[in-house]
C-alpha cells in the first residue's frame, strides 16, 4: 500500500514538471502582436480572471501591445491611463518643472531614474496592492504626481495587465510610425544647461547591438527615416523599446556621418 502511495506521488511530480515545461515552450513560441480593442469599456484587470480587480478601462478602436495568454485572456503592455505608483526613497529626480508651485511647495520633479533594481510597480499606494511590473535601477519614470510616500507615474514598458481575448482583433491595419502625431524634433540645447553641443530628438526605440565597436545597444529611428544610434544605460534603455522617447544627448560622431551615435544623458517615455 505504501508503495503505491509514493508511486501516486512521483506520477504526480512527473506530471506537474511536464506542465511546467510544455508552459514554459508555449510561452516561448508566442508571437507578440499589436491587436485593436472592439468595444467601449472594455476593463484591464490586474489577472487573467472575470473576479480580479480593474486597473483601468479601454475605449473602442484603442491599440494594445499583447505579450503573452492565458486560456481566454491577454496579458498586455498597460496603457498610459493606467495608475502606477513606485515608492518615493526609491526615485532620484533628474528633470524638475521649471514653474514654482503655490504655497511654497516648490518645483514639481517631471522624471525620475530609480535608483535600485527589481523595484515594485503597483496599482495602489500601497505595499500590500497588485505588483504590475517591476523596473531596474536607471530606467527612467515619468512622474505625474506626487501621494504622500508614492509617486504615481506613467506606465512603464514593463508594467501589464489582462483583457478578455474577445475584446481584442488581432488583424487590423497599424497605423504608420510616421504619423503626424509622432513627429521627430531636433534643436539644441542652450550652452548654459551644461551640455554644449547636445542634441535632442524625439523618435521610437528599437534594440540592435553593438555597433562601430562601441557600447552602442539601441537605435532612435525619427518619422524622417533617420536613424540615430544609442548609447546609454541597457536597462533604461531596454526599458523603453518600442516606445517614443525625447532624448536628450551627446553627438560622439561627426553629424555627417551615415549613422550618428548619441551618447544618451537624459531620456523621457512620451507613450
Amino acid at each position: 500500500m505504501q508503495l503505491v502511495s509514493r508511486y501516486s506521488r512521483v506520477l504526480i511530480i512527473i506530471f506537474i514538471v511536464l506542465v511546467v515545461f510544455a508552459m514554459a515552450a508555449y510561452a516561448a513560441t508566442f508571437n507578440e502582436f499589436r491587436g485593436q480593442i472592439n468595444a467601449s469599456g472594455i476593463n484591464v484587470r490586474v489577472d487573467a480572471t472575470i473576479g480580479a480587480a480593474v486597473i483601468c478601462t479601454l475605449a473602442k478602436e484603442d491599440q494594445v501591445e499583447v505579450i503573452a495568454e492565458a486560456y481566454d485572456w491577454y496579458k498586455i503592455r498597460l496603457p498610459k491611463t493606467a495608475p502606477c505608483y513606485i515608492k518615493r526613497e526609491l526615485v532620484e529626480c533628474i528633470n524638475l518643472d521649471s514653474i514654482p508651485k503655490p504655497a511654497g511647495l516648490g518645483n514639481q520633479c517631471k522624471n525620475g531614474k530609480v535608483i535600485k533594481d527589481r523595484v515594485n510597480i503597483r496599482f495602489k499606494a500601497s505595499e500590500s496592492s497588485w505588483i504590475l511590473g517591476k523596473v531596474d535601477k536607471l530606467t527612467v519614470v515619468n512622474i505625474l504626481s506626487s501621494e504622500g510616500d508614492w509617486l504615481r507615474i506613467e506606465p512603464v514598458h514593463m508594467s501589464f495587465g489582462w483583457v478578455n481575448k474577445k475584446f481584442v482583433n488581432k488583424e487590423f491595419i497599424n497605423k504608420e510610425l510616421t504619423s503626424l502625431k509622432q513627429e521627430a524634433k531636433l534643436e539644441v540645447i542652450p550652452k548654459e544647461e551644461g551640455l554644449s553641443n547636445a542634441l535632442i530628438l524625439e523618435g521610437i526605440v528599437y534594440p540592435y547591438g553593438v555597433v562601430l565597436w562601441r557600447k552602442a545597444t539601441h537605435k532612435l529611428i525619427t518619422t524622417d527615416k533617420k536613424i540615430y544610434f544609442l548609447k546609454g544605460n541597457r536597462k533604461g534603455l531596454n526599458s523603453l523599446n518600442y516606445h517614443k522617447v525625447k532624448i536628450t544627448g551627446k553627438l560622439i560622431t561627426s553629424p555627417d556621418s551615415q549613422y550618428p551615435i548619441v551618447d544618451v544623458v537624459i531620456i523621457e517615455a512620451l507613450n
